[in-house]
């Protein structure tokens, strides 16, 4: 008797289990919605993550005698389906061997330009700079800022071991700070940029070389007073390093804004992230 009461207690347990277990084409219906529906939300959160902040201009810190340079970039585009772009850009000069360590200057240097991408083979995009501002953050005779509109194109050529990039910019400058009035002088309205990628390959691993060049004057014709930087960049084969060694020369005028009317030679060497 007690086996049977037994039987009759489980049939009914083993019931509610298999009815419990089993789902209805409704419920799968619903649970596949969610599961597309996360699969969205992440995708969304990549692509957000994606768009947020690139890569600009070269981000490192190079130590030199008698000031260390720093410099972090970055860019943001404002829109997904139209190439409208912020970019910042920030320039450090750091006096080491000083007791106290102190900035020599800065350069604060934020800008707003819309891209055009190209598919030719050498063209790669045109930069309408609708506004770019340089200053150094600093109050009274040590103030210095100026404003700028530009159009930049940049070319890029390749060959079976190495590529040349190239870009060229033209700008009008404006809204020149009283205390830099002469910044013209120095300063010309086009410059340009040269980069060899892959250089020496079978003695370094991923060589950069970049000429940076910027006449002075009016017009730029003033070759003696302008600034040009020459940089290197490279990993050591077997180093396990991610960032890149980098070295640094500059010859000229306006390297700091504080003193952009004083020719300088400065050789640096850090590394790049």
């Amino acid at each position: 008797m007690k086996v049977w009461i037994f039987i009759l207690f489980l049939f009914p347990l083993n019931l509610w289990a298999q009815t419990s277990t089993e789902t209805t084409p409704k419920e799968e219906s619903m649970g596949q919605d969610a599961l597309i529906n996360k699969s969205r939300k992440l995708s969304a959160l990549e692509k957000q993550e994606q768009l947020r902040i690139l890569y600009y201009k070269p981000i490192y810190f190079a130590y030199g005698e008698p000031t260390s340079k720093l410099q972090y970039s970055f860019r943001v585009p404002l829109f997904e389906k139209f190439p409208l772009n912020f970019a910042y850009t920030q320039i450090i000069f750091w006096e080491l061997q000083e007791e106290s360590k102190p900035f020599l200057d800065a350069t604060y240097n934020p800008e707003m330009f819309y891209r055009i991408d190209y598919d030719k083979k050498t063209i790669r995009s045109l930069d309408l700079g609708l506004f770019e501002h340089n200053s150094n953050g600093k109050a009274g005779d040590q103030s210095r800022s100026y404003n700028q509109s530009y159009l930049r194109a940049n070319w890029a050529f390749e060959s079976k071991s190495w590529v040349v990039q190239f870009s060229a910019k033209v700008k009008a400058i404006y809204g020149v700070d009283e205390t830099n009035r002469d910044i013209y002088d120095y300063v010309g309205p086009v410059e340009g940029e040269v980069k060899f990628i892959q250089l020496f390959d079978s003695i370094f691993d991923q060589l950069e070389a970049v000429i940076n060049i910027n006449p002075g004057g009016k017009w730029s014709t003033e070759f003696d007073k302008g600034g040009y930087q020459l940089s290197l960049n490279f990993h050591v084969g077997g180093l396990k390093v991610v960032p890149a060694f980098y070295v640094q020369y500059y010859h000229g005028y306006a390297e700091t804004l504080v003193n952009y009317d004083q020719s300088v030679d400065e050789f640096r060497a850090g590394l790049m992230f």
